[in-house]
């Protein structure tokens, strides 16, 4: 398990990149939860409504408010908000540099997080469909995610995209988790 947190540490930098752009920031948490006998990532998947990224999968997280200190703060409130899972049970080992989207306006920073517990996830079940964790050794064998034409909501996107047990995971989602995976395979 230390290979891996070597790995991720590697992968992070001591500050994001702040984007000079005019879209809404977000951060979101890549919470790594390495408590089983292999490291695995929690997933989340949004109510589809008629919310932007309604249906879709993602990592924990959400909007910047006006009450958090910075994005940190953001993606570990959203975290605790949307998994029932306490803060301080996430152990940060840095920023990725941001990721926009495509279908939306939004700007996402991305934390890594570990969890040395499995934790029970106690979702927020207005906002949240359901959570589910991804091995590690799953997305690796199938890195690179390919890249392949996804329509959501009528429009066509040529995404990277990735289903696991019926759970597609595209968009800015599946770009910060190739991301992750190309430097966890660097080493």
């Amino acid at each position: 398990m230390e290979d891996i947190i070597k790995s991720l540490k590697r992968i992070v930098a001591e500050r994001p990149k702040l984007a000079k752009t005019n879209r809404i920031p977000s951060a979101v948490v890549v919470p790594f939860c390495l408590a089983e006998e292999e490291p695995q990532l929690l997933f989340l998947k949004k109510v589809d409504s008629n919310y932007p990224h309604g249906g879709q999968v993602c990592f924990p997280g959400g909007c910047f408010e006006e009450g958090d200190e910075n994005l940190l703060n953001t993606a570990l409130r959203e975290f605790e908000e949307e998994t029932g899972i306490l803060k301080e049970k996430v152990e940060v080992l840095g920023a990725m540099d941001p990721v926009e989207t495509r279908s939306t306006n939004y700007i996402i920073y991305p934390f890594i997080g570990v969890l040395r517990e499995k934790p029970k996830v106690n979702y927020d079940r207005q906002e949240i469909e359901k959570a589910f964790f991804v091995p590690l050794s799953f997305l690796l064998r199938h890195h690179p995610i390919p890249v392949v034409d996804y329509s959501y909501k009528g429009i066509l996107f040529k995404t990277p995209l990735i289903e696991y047990n019926g759970n597609i995971i595209w968009g800015a989602t599946a770009r910060i988790l190739q991301r992750i995976l190309e430097g966890i395979l660097r080493e």
